[in-house]
């Protein structure tokens, strides 16, 4: 018998490998692919990456802006991870790995192998479901040089989020699900400008978003060529609420394949990092709990969050985050991370909700407590 099986080695599963190799753990990894490369963008505020090796870092934006009706100036570090140095930094080093690709069934059969068994999986381990209508967050982004990209960032160093409205076919009457400019830059000479759509169920089409990317860059300025023959493409897809179910029977669930994902930003690379740690400690005390990632009361606001998300309108969601860009530091800090408590999170969401108009007030009222938004298309 094993200590611990875990299945899939993505950043949770990978990180809970090496974790528990670290503190003498026997582990068995099973993975598809176990010695495949990392190939989605994942940044994370530098703060939340204690522990790992300087390394890890691919690029630094020092002060990141939010764009909403102002511009924002976030005072916090954000970090571009490099991929290659941060699977590097979670070795498997004494690790039996297997290729394999295991259903609920397999996963459940690996009780028989080890003493704890860990779904690392992801949201949809079984691939992804047809017209599924599940709350997601989808992105179309390009990797253009950074003189392409000036226009777009307007002299900010990095843009977590712009709210402006430009997207639209009629960019003075924005209609349809709203969504966002992420520019970031990757290194000295690459800059990442995706089109996020932050939360929509069912979840934004991707040719929708190339199209909304293309019209705004246009608008700014960036050239054409640029957008259409970029150096890179990426798309995004990531369920807000993970897989949504309980994972087989005497199994733990963690990351996406969990509740390790934040329910408003989408976020769980760096919780992942650093619950991996937590976790492996109780693990190797013989402490297992009932969850990775238990209900906590923080949760149920995250879970207005997202519904709040789902049902706004474009001026509605511009208005929430303008209030957000207004916040204290620890107040945005609150909002952002995934394990913040209740308390801290109530304080900063009412600091939102007082903060915006009285129609971005009402507006925000009825998105968090009315009937789910319906739309037939999400075209603009």
């Amino acid at each position: 018998m094993r200590d611990v099986a875990i299945v899939g080695l993505g950043p949770a599963g990978r990180a809970l490998a090496s974790a528990c190799t670290v503190r003498g753990l026997s582990v068995l990894a099973v993975d598809p692919r176990p010695g495949a490369a990392w190939t989605p963008t994942y940044g994370a505020w530098t703060e939340e990456l204690a522990g790992l090796p300087p390394g890890v870092v691919r690029h630094r934006i020092e002060v990141p802006e939010l764009w909403a009706r102002e511009r924002h100036r976030l005072p916090r570090a954000y970090a571009v991870l490099d991929n290659q140095a941060l699977q590097a930094a979670l070795p498997l080093d004494g690790v039996e790995v297997r290729e394999g690709r295991l259903d609920d069934a397999g996963v459940a059969a690996l009780t028989a192998e080890a003493r704890v068994v860990v779904d690392a999986r992801g949201a949809r381990p079984d691939g992804r479901r047809s017209q599924d209508p599940a709350p997601a967050q989808t992105a179309y982004g390009v990797v253009v040089s950074r003189e392409d990209a000036a226009p777009a960032l307007a002299g900010a160093e990095g843009i977590l989020m712009d709210w402006s409205t430009d997207w639209p076919e009629t960019p003075d009457s924005p209609r349809g699900v709203p969504s966002f400019l992420y520019a970031l830059p990757l290194d000295e000479d690459r800059v990442l400008l995706e089109e996020t759509c932050l939360a929509a169920a069912p979840a934004m089409p991707v040719p929708e978003l190339r199209e909304r990317l293309r019209r705004r860059l246009q608008r700014r300025g960036v050239r054409a060529a640029a957008v259409e023959e970029p150096l890179e493409r990426e798309t995004v897809w990531i369920p807000m609420r993970g897989r949504d179910e309980a994972p087989p029977a005497g199994v733990l669930a963690v990351g996406t394949a969990g509740r390790g994902g934040h329910l408003v930003t989408g976020y769980s690379v760096a919780h992942s990092l650093r619950s991996a740690r937590s976790l492996a400690d109780r693990l190797a005390a013989a402490d297992v709990p009932p969850a990775a990632d238990p209900w906590r009361p923080g949760d149920l606001l995250r879970q207005a969050g997202l519904r709040a998300l789902l049902r706004l309108d474009t001026p509605g969601t511009v208005a929430l985050f303008e209030a957000f860009g207004t916040l204290p530091v620890r107040r945005q800090r609150a909002v952002m991370a995934r394990d913040a408590g209740a308390g801290a999170l109530s304080t900063a969401m009412w600091g939102m909700f007082a903060a915006m108009p009285t129609t971005g007030r009402t507006a925000l009222i009825r998105a968090t407590l009315g009937p789910a938004r319906r739309l037939p298309s999400t075209r603009a």
